[in-house]
């Protein structure tokens, strides 16, 4: 089964201002303040494209969801848009349509209920995987830089959340909900994937 990403484009919008980031900025309201598309012409909508984002064989172990299914935020930046599913990356021209790359975790597990999107810092981007790893990719080309564990996948954790760039921190989330064990935040540094303590400790839940 194939996961589905649409897009309506109303003709003439321009890609300038983008949205780079899981809230669209860190304000976390999720506003956009383009004007060109308004209560006035909102009846011009029309489809531009549909893209099949195609996931392969889909994720080899674990629970959830059987295929891949986009459920996160898709990120655009300079006219490309760049979407995730559990275990992968797609890379999508924003005026045509097209793919432009598409990365494919080889997952040892964990549960692939969704995914909510990427972080991205300049040439590269960061994900989460199910199977409890942050993976940095060239945004040019979706090639891997490196991967690093993040959690236990044995004490049942796993990664969906979307990473948040902050400064020079890869800010990223687990969770642990079978168990009932808290998940917890961590920060990583954006070149090596290495983790950087909080005042010497990852900031946790306790709730």
């Amino acid at each position: 089964m194939k996961a589905l990403l649409g897009l309506t484009v109303f003709a003439g919008l321009t890609f300038g201002q983008g949205w780079p980031t899981y809230n669209g900025d860190y304000s976390g309201r999720r506003y956009s303040s383009l004007a060109k598309i308004n209560a006035s012409n909102i009846d011009s909508l029309s489809l531009a494209w549909i893209y099949r984002a195609n996931p392969g064989s889909g994720p080899t172990g674990g629970g959830g969801n059987g295929a891949p299914v986009i459920k996160g935020t898709p990120l655009e930046i300079d006219g490309v848009i760049y979407t995730t599913a559990p275990d992968h990356v797609w890379a999508v021209d924003a005026r045509t349509g097209r793919e432009l790359w598409h990365y494919a975790w080889k997952s040892k597990g964990g549960w692939h209920i969704g995914n909510r999107g990427a972080g991205v810092s300049g040439a590269y981007l960061y994900f989460e995987t199910p199977d409890c790893n942050l993976v940095s990719l060239n945004i040019k080309d979706g090639k891997e830089r490196w991967h690093k564990e993040i959690c236990d996948l044995d004490q049942f954790y796993y990664g969906s959340v979307a990473p948040v760039i902050v400064k020079n921190h890869v800010i990223v989330g687990v969770s642990g909900d079978d168990l009932d064990i808290p998940g917890y935040l961590e920060a990583h540094d954006p070149e090596t994937g290495n983790s950087r303590p909080a005042n010497s400790e990852p900031v946790r839940q306790t709730g």
